[in-house]
C-alpha cells in the first residue's frame, strides 16, 4: 500500500506557501486545508488579534479531525498554514506520526524582500482567502520565523522561489 503523507509548509509570510500548496495538491493529488480560508469564513478577524490566535487553534483542531478522515481513505493532505517554529513543526510531525501517517515538510524559501513584495501585491489585489499584510507585518513575522533544520527529523523539500 502506498505511503499516506501529511504535508506541512513553512516559510516567510507572503512568500508563496499557499500558491505552492495549491500546486502540490493538484500534482499529488491531495486535499489541501487552508487555515486562512477557513478562518476568514468562520471568524473574519485580523490575524494579529488575541481572539484570532485562540480561534485559530480551535480551527486547526477541526481541520485536523477532517484531515484524518481524508487520510484514512488513503489520500494525502496538505496542511496549508505556516509551521513557522521548530516547536510547531515538532507538534504536527508527532500528530501525523502518532496517527500512523508519514510527514514531509515543504520549505518555501524566498528572500525577505520577495515576501514583502508578494504580500503587498496580494493585499493590493484584495486576494480572497488571504490576510492583508503590509511590509512592516511581513518583516515582524520574519523576525520570529525559525528556519527548519535537518536535525528536526522531518523529511524536507526546499522550494526556492
Amino acid at each position: 500500500m502506498p505511503e499516506v503523507v501529511v504535508h506541512l509548509l513553512c516559510g516567510l509570510n507572503g512568500g508563496g506557501k499557499t500558491t505552492y500548496a495549491r500546486h502540490l495538491a493538484e500534482q499529488l493529488p491531495a486535499v489541501r486545508f487552508g487555515l486562512d480560508e477557513w478562518m476568514l469564513r468562520l471568524y473574519p478577524h485580523r490575524y494579529d488579534t488575541a481572539e484570532y490566535a485562540m480561534r485559530a487553534e480551535v480551527c486547526k483542531e477541526l481541520i485536523w479531525e477532517t484531515a484524518l478522515q481524508v487520510l484514512r481513505t488513503g489520500t494525502d493532505v496538505v496542511l496549508d498554514w505556516n509551521q513557522w517554529s521548530r516547536a510547531r513543526r515538532a507538534q504536527w510531525r508527532a500528530r501525523a506520526m502518532d496517527a500512523g501517517f508519514a510527514v514531509r515538510l515543504h520549505y518555501v524559501r524566498v528572500p525577505l524582500e520577495t515576501a514583502v513584495a508578494r504580500a503587498e501585491a496580494r493585499t493590493a489585489d484584495g486576494e480572497p482567502g488571504a490576510h492583508p499584510l503590509d511590509a512592516a507585518a511581513v518583516r515582524h513575522l520574519a523576525s520570529i520565523f525559525e528556519s527548519p533544520a535537518v536535525d528536526e527529523g522531518l523529511p524536507m523539500i526546499v522550494i526556492d522561489g
